[in-house]
């Protein structure tokens, strides 16, 4: 488990623990420069804020970020960001 100290929102799909970039695994969320994007990335944050916070890794993605499972409170955080509508549709 990792307290929210060391855990930070990049944007609505990335978080960085220490100097380690992780994408969260499931979801695509809009970028920060479109519509929504801050607001996911500050309802990231606030998921971050609200309990304990279990990193499952599973491997790299193309710009080696490492690919994860993020659960809050054992909510899968991409799993609730997506229930709330922070998705970014499929084109």
């Amino acid at each position: 488990m990792l307290s929210d100290l060391q855990v930070r929102a990049v944007d609505g799909d990335t978080i960085r623990v220490g100097g380690e970039r992780i994408r969260l695994r499931g979801i695509d969320t809009p970028e920060m420069t479109e519509l929504q994007g801050p607001a996911a990335k500050q309802r990231l944050e606030e998921l971050l804020r609200s309990g304990p916070i279990r990193i499952e890794p599973h491997g790299r993605d193309v710009y080696n970020r490492l690919l994860a499972d993020v659960f809050v409170n054992e909510r899968n955080v991409a799993e609730v960001l997506s229930l709330e509508g922070y998705e970014k549709p499929q084109s």
